[in-house]
């Protein structure tokens, strides 16, 4: 890096920004532009966008950057011509350079730029630009044919193709020039490349709209103007400029107006951190793109609702769920071409990706059109791994036993692949969803196809409660995850095996107590005391929760309890109340699960 760029981190930093988008851009555009080879606005596109990685990098300074994009801006202007055509093999080396780029510019973040070994990569984009014309049949490269018929090695080949792009010879004169391979091996690779041509990380930044910045700026002001109106109320008040009641009407009205733009601060806060989920959708093209053809399957992923919003916290937490479903999609669910045929389906298969809001949540969903899960078969395996009893078995319904595959370590696979089937996919899925106060749900038809469906919240800045009474204190539940308060007479409850339920509209619901939870005493009530209870999801299932009182619902900022008191089974942090008091927020599923272990 230059003396210049280190004394200026800034002009780095707008730098890597601007290429980082860049290249994400160029991750989707590259994908579909193998499908649509003709899309002139396409190819325009990323022409654009290699050039203006070239230029900018050249005023850093970064010299190896500058080579690579050169070489391939190069390559995309003869196609741009018409002289050369967008192949399989160019896709393939063209992506190689933008993982090439990734990591280029990752170094760069972590501030240890370095010298890469780019010849093998500049070699292949010179070969392609002396390809045949459009209207031959894409051939297989030379070096790969050489080192396949073993008179090259991979080194050879490397070494080979980086003079070839400094001296910008043909590879099989430099390979007879260095007596790496004999002029006869150099004319049969050609001889059969003629004849087999038909064979074939979280960014801590964030880009926001300058109206919302606009906008946040003009409610600070507001709130500064109004925190100066109640400082002088409060020394007209000491000179007694106002009586109680006019200084009480005053202070009213001022603290309506603060409350007021408090709220519309609050929402435009949440709008700065608020970013289109394109941001993990676009990568999934060229992930699907070589999955498939690593498991030799045709695969269509159709995306719907890119535009649709999140908070970046959330964002940045269901990429990873998203990618072990794709997987999974891919590896289980879709067949091959032949199967496909075979069931009366379409060769090709289709991945169906949406977003959409719902109310104060994102509903996103992974559909296909593979096999499906059959039940039987998660059946068989629950048994073979003791995961169920034969017995409990035959009381689940079909929903259940399809849920069975999120539990950890479970698969169907009969051996294990690098994609997928090593029995931890779906669990992260779960697990990841439950940190966000989220909800899966699988649905799937043996033979059709599956869907999973994910439920997140907006956000996880601000969090809406239901504030209850326990005892003398009291505790917030995100209000997200309750379905209902009831009241029930004593003799609706009733007890089981497996602890407390209640029957409330043909359904049972497990029925914890919160005083169990702290460790407090049970009051003696009278029998016809009325209980107050709070019904919750907890994933697919209900929880109803014994409190003492309903005390109303409010927003809230949460904070996690910190190191000292370390993880607290069953509370998910804590917050500050109007009076001051600490007010502890309990986590739902923590609680299901203590509750669980202290009925067994």
């Amino acid at each position: 890096m230059a003396d210049e760029l280190a004394q200026d981190p800034s002009l780095l930093q707008d730098f890597l920004t601007e290429c980082d988008e860049l290249i994400e851009h160029l991750d989707q555009d590259l994908v579909v532009l193998e499908t649509s080879p003709e899309d002139t606005d396409l190819i325009n596109r990323v022409f654009r966008a290699f050039h203006t990685i070239k230029g900018t990098s050249g005023f850093m300074g970064f010299t190896q950057i500058v080579s690579l994009t050169h070489k391939a801006e190069d390559l995309l202007n003869l196609v741009r011509k018409g002289e050369r055509k967008i192949t399989r093999r160019a896709m393939d080396v063209f992506l190689k350079v933008l993982d090439q780029l990734r990591r280029m510019f990752q170094d760069l973040h972590q501030g240890v730029p370095r010298e890469y070994e780019l010849g093998e990569l500049l070699g292949n984009l010179q070969e392609l630009m002396q390809a045949p014309e459009p209207d031959k049949p894409e051939k297989p490269m030379l070096g790969e044919i050489l080192v396949a018929e073993g008179a090259i090695t991979h080194s050879e080949r490397r070494e080979a193709l980086s003079e070839s792009v400094q001296s910008g010879q043909k590879l099989g004169h430099v390979v007879v020039e260095k007596k790496l391979a004999t002029p006869g091996e150099v004319r049969d690779a050609l001889t059969k490349q003629a004849a087999t041509g038909d064979v074939k990380e979280a960014a801590k930044t964030i880009r926001v709209n300058v109206d919302k910045l606009d906008e946040l700026v003009n409610l600070t002001g507001e709130l500064v103007l109004e925190r100066n109106r109640i400082t002088q109320l409060t020394r007209d008040f000491i000179t007694r400029r106002y009586s109680e009641d006019e200084f009480e009407r005053a202070m009213s009205e001022s603290s309506a107006r603060l409350s007021f733009i408090t709220d519309e601060l609050q929402v435009a806060g949440l709008k700065t951190r608020m970013v289109p989920i394109e941001v993990v959708f676009r990568k999934f093209p060229r992930m699907v793109r070589d999955l498939s053809n690593n498991l030799n399957k045709e695969v269509d992923l159709v995306l719907r609702g890119e535009d649709t919003e999140l908070d970046k916290s959330i964002i940045e937490e269901i990429a990873d769920p998203l990618v072990h479903l794709i997987r999974n999609t891919l590896d289980h669910g879709i067949e091959p071409p032949e199967a496909r045929l075979a069931a009366g389906k379409p060769r090709k298969g289709t991945l169906k990706l949406e977003a959409r809001s719902e109310g104060d949540y994102i509903i996103v969903e992974v559909a296909d059109d593979g096999a499906g899960i059959n039940p039987d078969r998660v059946s068989k395996k629950a048994l073979e791994k003791g995961i169920v009893t034969p017995d409990r078995l035959k009381a689940m319904s079909r929903q259940e036993v399809l849920e069975l595959i999120f539990l950890p370590g479970f698969s169907t696979a009969e051996k294990t692949s690098d994609v997928s089937g090593r029995g931890v996919g779906m669990d992260v899925v779960r697990t990841n969803l439950k940190k966000l106060n989220g909800v899966v749900d699988l649905d799937s038809i043996a033979g059709k196809g599956t869907t999973v469906t994910l439920k997140l919240p907006l956000t996880l800045a601000i969090l809406p409660v239901l504030v209850v009474r326990v005892n003398d204190a009291t505790y917030a539940l995100p209000l997200r995850t309750v379905s209902e308060i009831i009241e029930v007479e004593p003799d609706k409850i009733h007890r089981g095996d497996a602890g407390e339920f209640l029957h409330v509209r043909d359904q049972i619901i497990s029925l914890g107590r919160v005083r169990r939870v702290f460790n407090q005493a049970e009051p003696k009530l009278d029998a016809n005391t009325r209980l107050r209870v709070v019904v919750l999801f907890i994933g697919e299932k209900k929880l109803g929760l014994v409190v003492d009182d309903f005390l109303g619902q409010e927003e809230t900022v949460i904070k996690p309890l910190g190191t000292h008191l370390g993880h607290v089974s069953g509370v998910a942090g804590g917050t500050i109340t109007g009076e001051g008091h600490i007010r502890l927020i309990l986590d739902p599923a923590g609680l299901a699960e203590l509750l669980a272990s202290r009925e067994a």
